[in-house]
């Protein structure tokens, strides 16, 4: 394996510490795996050191290709193995970070500390019928005030909590940690859980397409499984589906668009506005536009140039190339947007200036409080408050892309023009997609037709 290292051996009083390098993650971080070896009584020096260094040969085969590991491992055991030194060098890291977040949030809780003996089809059957009555297993925690992790508070808090930095980071954005992490935050600041946390509802069923999405990211992980002779067959090759049907989207229609965007200022945060109106504006994903830097924005051509796509890894926030090739593209900006963003550059400047030195200068033109990046999930949170409060139908922060590409659809801009604006690989990517929306206009033209020849079958 690329990166792969010799085993390190290190004697430390009576025992030997062994570490394996095992190449790099996604964001080259080393990833290593550590172990400790005892020799037996009565042995001399040198033949203590060959028996760890022999031990540290079989460490190194046991991390590599599962040597020793048997049917009785735990399924998080092996998802973990699967995510570490498989698939984080064959899944673009976008890929990697959404089933690996699947895992997280919808399996383990359920099947986690099952040995792979236990695990067949009819307890994959069971998980995916649990997880359509039921959903996320795992209580999650969120900050009452985000306030409590005003930058200066945050360094101190992660020595004193054991909590990484990133951590803390991710919590004053308006994002969610497990209890664990909850409780030794509230332990280090010496106050009650629930005088400074909410609990995220756990309940609340997924949708057929949610879970079909969790059999594409779960399958491969037992597949590598029979491949190393750890199980006979593959769990979930025949198991099923719930057969309810697929959450029907709803989208928001112009009109709807339009009052939208009355309600704007309601945001306390003044950035939320204006992220608002560049996705609906421009039609950008939103790891797009969260991974947009200044030095990409032309503000002078009226244009901006898509190059890199935000997503987030665990606690992480890292940065890819788009979605694919087509992705990587042009955007001419409508004037009402580059005068938004004129604000937001003299906002930020301002801001900058009030933090100081605690700035963090990514070169984003959407940041947190400290100029770090701006989580997704922070953005689709107060947006989906601010629909409620105006009784919008409920629709996610990624469907303004949806919207954006059906206005243009309607007012007649030709296919080949939207698939380049959206970032498709071709044409017939945005046909599909946006089917639904063709098919309408398709009607509205031959109503059209239809009205202007009436008068002549008279």
């Amino acid at each position: 394996m690329e990166g792969w290292q010799m085993p390190s051996v290190q004697k430390r009083g009576d025992t030997y510490r062994i570490m394996v390098s095992q190449g790099y993650d996604i964001y080259g971080k080393q990833i290593r795996k550590n172990t400790t070896f005892t020799p037996p009584e009565g042995v001399t020096e040198g033949k203590a050191d060959k028996l760890a260094m022999a031990y540290a040969y079989e460490f190194e085969k046991h991390c590599e290709g599962m040597v020793n590991m048997n049917e009785n491992i735990r399924f998080s055991e092996l998802a973990t193995w699967y995510y570490e030194q498989i698939a984080v060098h064959k899944l673009k890291p976008a890929t990697y970070a959404n089933n690996r977040e699947l895992m997280n949030l919808y399996v383990l809780p359920y099947i986690g500390n099952m040995k792979l003996k236990d695990i067949n089809t009819a307890r994959i059957d069971a998980l995916f019928n649990e997880l359509y009555r039921d959903g996320r297993k795992r209580e999650t925690y969120k900050l009452r005030d985000v306030a409590t992790l005003e930058y200066g508070t945050r360094r101190p808090l992660a020595r004193k909590s054991g909590v990484n930095m990133n951590t803390l980071r991710t919590l004053g954005n308006g994002e969610t940690v497990l209890k664990e992490t909850a409780v030794r935050i509230s332990e280090a600041l010496g106050v009650k859980l629930k005088d400074i946390f909410t609990v995220e509802e756990v309940g609340g069923s997924l949708d057929v397409g949610t879970i079909k999405r969790i059999r594409t990211a779960l399958s491969p992980i037992f597949s590598t499984a029979v491949k190393k002779e750890l199980l006979l067959k593959n769990p979930v090759t025949n198991a099923t589906t719930p057969a309810g049907e697929e959450k029907e989207r709803v989208y928001l229609d112009a009109e709807q668009c339009k009052e939208l965007m009355t309600f704007l200022d309601e945001f306390t945060n003044p950035q939320l506005p204006r992220v608002i109106k560049a996705l609906l504006y421009t039609g950008m994903r939103v790891g797009e536009l969260t991974a947009l830097h200044w030095d990409e924005v032309d503000l002078d051509r009226a244009m901006l140039t898509v190059k890199y796509n935000l997503y987030r890894l665990g606690e992480e926030y890292r940065l890819t190339t788009p979605k694919t090739k087509s992705s990587a593209r042009v955007i001419a900006l409508p004037p009402q947007l580059v005068e938004t963003l004129r604000e937001q550059k003299e906002w930020q400047d301002e801001r900058r200036k009030a933090v100081g030195k605690r700035w963090i200068d990514r070169g984003a033109v959407f940041t947190g409080s400290y100029g770090e990046y701006m989580a997704k999930s922070y953005i689709n949170l107060q947006f989906k408050q601010l629909l409620a409060k105006h009784d919008f139908p409920d629709v996610h922060i990624h469907d303004l892309r949806h919207a954006n590409a059906s206005l243009l659809i309607n007012m007649g801009v030709p296919v080949k023009v939207i698939s380049e604006h959206l970032g498709h690989r071709d044409t017939r990517t945005t046909e599909t997609i946006y089917a639904h929306v063709f098919a309408e206009t398709m009607k509205q033209a031959s109503d059209a037709i239809s009205t202007a020849l009436a008068t002549a079958d008279v």
